[in-house]
């Protein structure tokens, strides 16, 4: 072997033969020295994790964003209800285009009153 070659050359010359020849090493080294390998392993461990906690690569947190002079918006029980009616409204309409029956009666039960259906029953 010339120690003098540069790793291309060297690397060029390595086969499925070697690199089989190699992990064989390796295996037969880890089953011999896997006790001694413990303090090893969890010193780079450690390590790695030091590194990864000093990357640049580091997640990016969001950060809150401090607005001044905004008033929170308060909203009155009146607009709570009607945005619930609304609402109530537009999964009835949904359901009754889909054909679900039983979607239209369940939403009529929860505000009997405005349901056009019970509307037109009363009267009847």
């Amino acid at each position: 072997m010339n120690y003098a070659e540069s790793f291309e050359q060297f690397a060029s010359k390595v086969g499925p033969m070697d690199l089989a020849l190699y992990a064989g090493v390796g295996i037969v080294l880890w089953v011999l020295f896997k006790d001694k390998l413990s303090p090893a392993q969890q010193f780079l461990g450690g390590l790695v994790e030091k590194l990864k906690n000093v990357s640049p690569l580091k997640p990016i947190t969001p950060v809150a964003v401090v607005v001044p002079n905004v008033k929170p918006v308060v909203t009155s029980k009146e607009d709570i209800f009607f945005k619930l009616v609304v609402s109530w409204k537009q999964t009835r309409d949904l359901a009754n285009e889909c054909g679900c029956t039983e979607a239209v009666k369940v939403a009529d039960q929860m505000f009997p009153y405005l349901s056009p259906v019970v509307c037109t029953k009363e009267e009847v």
